[in-house]
């Protein structure tokens, strides 16, 4: 054999293994495990860091070896330092400094993306279509057969999902990689071009059933980049596929059309099942933007609330200071940026993408960069109304699309600095190392994870018998006989089981701070049900560390430490309840129960005190209004008045006449009197509507609808 001949065969072998590592972190969009509450994201974070530290250890850096810094990289780097910096403001750091841990995953995917630079090899597109095809098809017999076998194993919260847990977050990862399916459509020869038409087939047949708005309009603005971009040119040279694909994708449209759902996917979907409406929707923004206010002034906005704790944050704020979970997210990924870290974040983060797509418009020549630019540019309209956070699989083909634009579009460097050898490996196998700790600390949570929801079913047996002793008349004397005979040995054997989940099951459980607080939040709940106090008082503990405005579990304390007569600590809970969400009185747990036990312990003073302030806040509906209900002949020229109500912020006022629409914004708002007279827009001769909301700190009350009718005008 030649010496060339085994240097090509070795280089070969080498290409060869670096498709395979790619395609084997690609893979991870099918690692999702049922019967877990965090079934897609704990299996496919798993993955993703055994298989990006396999590669890593598998594919180590090229010689020679040097660390460079690209604009890229500095943007990127300023961004995780910024969010690493925040937490030192923020309420718990350990949840930001949990999802901060997880945008390392897609920092080091993009690393190995540039070592293998998987884009390079026509076996991985042709794998990856089938991967691709595979991850669509099950959506597709979701939409159709959702209770098919294995099919609907795969867990999540909307039809069809695929194997990415929501339709939303399914439709994103396609939109993502359809770019690259299209692509190598139309660069494959002859019988090679099947694989890939099938593919994208799917990819859109999906995206058409899983009505997802955002991904539509990020699938328009990627072709909208590619035609701008030189893609006329480039249809014209492959006119008849084109013609195929666009024949091929108007005969989904109507399958899509016609074709019924099952009656559980039309349920699920309730509004988007139709897709004509879905469609005639699809540039509404009322909804979500009225979503998005919810969420601005709750934060500082030059440094925010700190990374990943927004949700703790607007708890405060929410309707009954609902519990939000510790993944809560506004749907924007750029307000996201803004909430969590202020001005500096947003800037960072947005700056990224729009280097990312400066990088496709300088590459737009060639084909693969268009492919990685329409990609990009879909990605960045559609953050506007989704969110990438936990969303693994979208991830680390955002990270491979980095890889491609900042090594095809011709990277820059700000400068290289030459290291020894020893030095790059040590650093390489540390990352190597760290990934598979993580790992393992990410599967010891999957274990715990599971171990939790198995214990649900048995937890909820023991509470119909408690059910049953605690109302012993309502049932068959026989049946009440056989649960206190029966009911006692699960009892114990629950009691067990909490301490087990609670003393060595979740200590284990590292990662994924927001699993492990809903965990904790619902089993406190239980315990409290099944009075088992001791065990809800140390998952109400847990859940409370990890969530310091969890009000369900801090009520939870309150309620034991005064049955326990343990009052010093129960004045210290009720008087932090009473500091995070006031003196309610709608609801009024903490501060009720602070007035009372300041009356018992000998301090009036302070119990009246407690009480006068959550009487200020209750809002009286307003009354008494002129012109006065149904009054007639009433002159143009008036003022509206009402009577003073106790505890109002402001005013809003809503006027229409009879016949027209409730209006959905107010005529006038932010009103600190209970007076206005109005500019201009009182007709003569007309029977209006009018109705005043009054705004207090904790509610709002309406009042009835009120009548009147103006006067003629005179002749």
């Amino acid at each position: 054999m030649h010496p060339s001949d085994n240097s090509t065969e070795l280089t070969g072998h080498a290409t060869l293994l670096k498709a395979l590592i790619w395609l084997l972190v690609s893979l991870g969009v099918f690692a999702c495990l049922p019967g877990m509450m965090s079934g897609n994201f704990l299996p496919k974070t798993f993955w993703v860091a055994l298989s990006v530290g396999l590669g890593l250890a598998l594919i180590p850096p090229r010689r020679p070896y040097s660390f460079s810094l690209t604009p890229l990289g500095v943007i990127w780097l300023a961004y995780l330092s910024w969010a690493l910096l925040s937490l030192s403001w923020a309420i718990q750091p350990r949840v930001g400094f949990e999802r901060w841990l997880a945008l390392i995953l897609p920092t080091l995917a993009y690393l190995l993306a540039k070592r293998t630079r998987f884009w390079e090899t026509d076996l991985f597109w042709r794998c990856f279509c089938v991967v691709f095809s595979l991850a669509a098809m099950v959506g597709i017999l979701q939409y159709f057969f959702p209770s098919l076998p294995l099919i609907h194993n795969f867990p999540g919260t909307a039809l069809p999902r695929g194997t990415m847990g929501h339709r939303n977050y399914a439709s994103m990862y396609f939109m993502v990689t359809l770019p690259f399916i299209a692509r190598y459509y139309f660069r494959a020869r002859g019988h090679g071009a099947l694989l890939p038409f099938i593919a994208l087939l799917l990819g859109v047949g999906f995206m058409l059933l899983a009505k997802t708005r955002g991904a539509w309009l990020g699938l328009a603005a990627g072709l909208f980049f590619f035609l701008i971009t030189g893609g006329f040119r480039k249809i014209n040279q492959n006119r008849r596929r084109v013609l195929l694909i666009i024949g091929m994708i108007f005969l989904a449209l109507i399958l899509a059309i016609t074709v019924k759902p099952s009656a559980q996917v039309t349920e699920e979907m309730a509004s988007k099942a139709d897709l004509s409406k879905t469609a005639g929707k699809l540039l509404d923004p009322h909804a979500r933007v009225e979503f998005w206010r919810e969420s601005l002034g709750l934060t500082d906005p030059l440094i925010g609330a700190g990374f990943g704790n927004l949700p703790i944050v607007a708890t405060l704020s929410a309707s009954e200071a609902k519990v939000k979970t510790l993944n809560w997210e506004v749907h924007n990924d750029y307000l996201q940026a803004y909430v969590d870290l202020g001005i500096p974040g947003l800037l960072l983060f947005t700056l990224t993408f729009v280097f990312l797509i400066w990088l496709a418009w300088k590459g737009r020549t060639r084909g693969l960069i268009l492919a990685a630019g329409a990609s990009i540019v879909g990605l960045t309209l559609m953050q506007f109304t989704t969110f990438t956070s936990e969303k693994i699989s979208t991830q680390i083909w955002i990270a491979g699309v980095a890889a491609i634009l900042n090594s095809r579009a011709g990277e820059i460097s700000f400068f290289r600095l030459r290291l020894p050898p020893w030095l790059v490996l040590i650093f390489n196998y540390l990352m190597v190392l760290w990934l598979f700790i993580f790992a393992v600390a990410v599967g010891y949570t999957i274990q715990g994870d599971r171990e939790f929801r198995k214990e649900r079913d048995e937890i909820r047996k023991v509470l119909e018998y408690q059910e049953i002793l605690d109302a012993p008349e309502r049932y068959n004397a026989r049946v009440v006989d056989y649960v206190r005979e029966k009911g006692v040995f699960d009892r114990l054997k629950v009691q067990s089981r909490f301490k087990w989940l609670s003393g060595h099951i979740l200590p284990t459980m590292l990662f994924d701070a927001n699993m492990r607080h809903i965990s904790c939040h619902q089993f406190a709940g239980l315990a409290m049900r099944l009075k088992n106090y001791d065990s809800a008082a140390v998952f109400a503990r847990c859940a409370l560390e990890l969530h310091p405005n969890d009000r369900v579990s801090l009520s939870y304390l309150c309620r034991l430490a005064l049955a326990n007569k343990d009052y010093s600590r129960a004045l210290e809970l009720l008087k932090r309840g009473v500091e995070n969400f006031g003196y309610n009185p709608y609801l009024p747990f903490f501060a009720e129960n602070l007035a009372q036990l300041y009356q018992g312990l000998g301090y009036p003073a302070q119990s009246r005190i407690v009480r006068d302030k959550m009487r200020t806040n209750r809002v009286i509906p307003p009354s008494n209004p002129s012109p006065a209900n149904r009054l007639k002949d009433v002159p143009v020229d008036f003022f509206f008045d009402w009577e003073d109500c106790n505890g109002v912020v402001s005013y809003e006022l809503y006027l229409w006449q009879v016949g027209e629409q409730t209006p959905v914004a107010p005529v006038e708002k932010n009103l600190t009197e209970s007076e206005v007279r109005l500019a201009e827009g009182i007709a003569p001769g007309a029977t209006y509507i009018w109705r005043v909301i009054a705004i207090g700190k904790y509610k709002e009350e309406e009042s009835e609808l009120w009548f009147f009718r103006t006067e003629e005008e005179p002749d």
